[in-house]
């Protein structure tokens, strides 16, 4: 069939196609909160205590909260115990965020953020009661990754329209 030259030769010839303008701004917030679950992650797995000459994770901490003096009962004792949850919660964000669930992306970057950052910096601060215990910088790094999950948390609310959203209109009405 010739479009240009059959039944209809003055009608040009028309295409469906669907041109999508892409912008590269909407990537800066899932981008940032990427780095920072990354670098709060990998923070939370180097060594936050050392108690003698052993090194001890976040994660081996759990069960010594209460024998090395920190936080023997309240809210630190129980963000602690619930530390495990905090790499799916970063995790969670960032995959809904990339997928283009910007307002559930974010909330959860916030929450894991304010999560991890709380408790790195509460550990970071702490003066254990024994002088066996010292701190190292571990905490510090994942705090600082976790204002990096909170700021690409704001940014993806912020800029852009989440992934997947339809092009926009032109101006006569078209996509």
């Amino acid at each position: 069939m010739d479009v240009n030259g059959g039944a209809f030769p003055d009608m040009p010839a028309t295409y469906a196609v669907v041109v999508r303008v892409e912008q590269p701004r909407r990537y800066v917030g899932p981008a940032v909160m990427t780095l920072g679950s990354a670098i709060a992650i990998g923070g939370s797995f180097a060594a936050w205590l050392r108690t003698g000459a052993v090194p001890r994770s976040s994660y081996e901490i759990l069960g010594l909260v209460d024998r090395l003096g920190f936080a023997p009962d309240g809210p630190i004792r129980t963000a602690v115990r619930a530390w495990p949850l905090m790499p799916l919660l970063m995790t969670a964000s960032v995959v809904t965020a990339w997928w283009g669930l910007r307002y559930v992306g974010a909330s959860l970057g916030i929450i894991a953020g304010l999560y991890a950052g709380a408790l790195g910096v509460a550990i970071a601060a702490a003066v254990p009661e024994r002088h066996l215990v010292s701190v190292s910088a571990a905490p510090t790094i994942t705090a600082i990754g976790a204002a990096l999950q909170i700021a690409g948390s704001v940014l993806t609310i912020t800029i852009g329209p989440a992934l997947g959203a339809p092009p926009a209109r032109l101006s006569d009405g078209r996509s």
